[in-house]
């Protein structure tokens, strides 16, 4: 696959796993206000006040959670997948000998072109240290060798 048309496919399902992720905490919210505030007035055996604070506490969580996705999806919008990469950096997506990564924000591993992805942060530690590598190039993070394969 050419370089151009392998980002665009990472990009795209780094994307749709995002948005999925999105989805998937919004309804999580909106199950819990139906069931915490939809009827304040009916408490029942498994509905307490604490069980009540504690839900409401897990919305909370959820919510900044779903920032964070829609921060990251906002992160992924700003990629150009045709801006030349050579070197490990923002937006570059970087094969090593041990796993692949896409360097924009925080995704859970996902599949793309064939391949398994990581999203990083240019702030994780091994992003740290593979920054500026060029392929050939190698970095030690916590015992562990990575070799710069391919950068797209």
């Amino acid at each position: 696959m050419e370089n151009l048309a392998l980002k665009r496919s990472v990009l795209k399902a780094a994307r749709t796993h995002l948005e999925n992720t999105a989805t998937e905490l919004r309804e999580r919210i909106a199950d819990l206000k139906a069931v915490t505030i939809g009827d304040e007035n009916a408490e029942s055996a498994s509905q307490t006040e604490s069980t009540r604070g504690s839900d409401v506490e897990l919305m909370s969580s959820l919510g900044e959670q779903l920032v964070h996705v829609q921060q990251d999806l906002g992160r992924l919008s700003t990629l150009d997948a045709a801006a030349p990469m050579e070197m490990v950096q923002f937006g570059a997506v970087v094969f090593t000998d041990q796993r692949n990564f896409l360097i924009a924000a925080s995704i859970d591993e996902f599949d793309a072109a064939g391949h398994r992805f990581l999203g990083v942060t240019p702030k994780a530690p091994v992003i740290q240290a593979l920054h500026g590598k060029k392929v050939g190039d190698h970095a030690v993070v916590n015992g562990v060798t990575y070799s710069v394969q391919a950068i797209h």
